[in-house]
């Protein structure tokens, strides 16, 4: 069953500890939600664990390991809570050891998104992470923590999967191939025409005024447990700002999306 797209706008994340984490690839890059090349890596598969805060209690209802080298039987665990000891110990919320990739898929590039909705946000001021049942050393690129924002019906059925080339190539009036390398980023285009006005003054009016086309977003096209779930989540910038507009019965709006994504 094809379920209704989400965004989440990522939390920040602050004073960032490791339990195992190789010299030059801190845990705390798991908080920079715009770079893909940084990541955190392990030394081996032992103690590995990240924990920090937020700049302040808020509420969690989703959870995402961006772009890890996770393997079939590793297990991911999210902790939340008001305090340090909470989230080391016994916490208010405690989702337990899932399976990370999880329906089981293979991915030509070895590198999986984790996917965790809570059924109720969970308000919180610390988390934490484990991965266990991991073999090798560990890395991942991203960890994303926030409040799922879903559309309250579905898009349009023009909606396109597509791809952009950073990089650039033609031919020269000799007839040789002249590039200039560059990667090759997946985009998502979608239009919800149907938009009312309480949802978007309360519910996307305030992301898109707080992420313009500088700040990430965390897209989930299609939530349902499939194994196209991965190919279908997507993580970077509006190639446009966000708008509403108007349709012909009032109080009703139409909005375009248009995501260039890292992942």
């Amino acid at each position: 069953m094809i379920r209704k797209p989400f965004f989440v706008r990522p939390l920040a994340l602050y004073a960032i500890a490791s339990g195992n984490e190789a010299v030059g690839y801190p845990a705390s890059n798991l908080a920079l939600h715009k770079s893909i090349g940084t990541t955190w890596k392990s030394t081996g598969a032992s103690n590995l664990w990240a924990r920090g805060q937020f700049d302040s209690a808020r509420p969690v209802d989703f959870c995402a390991v961006i772009a890890a080298n996770a393997l079939p039987g590793t297990k991911l665990r999210l902790r939340l809570g008001t305090s340090q000891a909470q989230v080391d110990g016994t916490a208010p919320f405690d989702s337990g050891a899932l399976d990370f990739i999880s329906p089981a898929i293979v991915r030509e590039d070895g590198l999986y998104h984790s996917h965790l909705e809570i059924a109720s946000a969970v308000t919180a001021s610390w988390w934490r992470i484990d991965i266990t049942g991991h073999t090798g050393d560990f890395e991942a690129a991203m960890l994303v923590l926030g409040q799922r924002i879903e559309t309250s019906r579905f898009y349009n059925n023009d909606f396109e999967y597509g791809f952009e080339d950073l990089g650039e190539g033609k031919f020269t009036r000799f007839g040789v191939f002249d590039e200039t390398p560059g990667v090759v980023l997946r985009t998502l285009d979608m239009t919800l025409a149907w938009v009312s006005e309480a949802e978007f003054f309360e519910r996307f009016d305030p992301m898109l005024h707080a992420i313009g086309t500088r700040q990430p977003i965390y897209l989930c096209f299609d939530p349902a447990a499939t194994t196209t779930r991965q190919r279908k989540t997507y993580m970077g910038m509006l190639k446009k700002p966000g708008f509403a507009r108007g349709r012909p019965k009032p109080g009703v709006f139409t909005q375009d999306y248009s995501l260039l994504s890292m992942i």
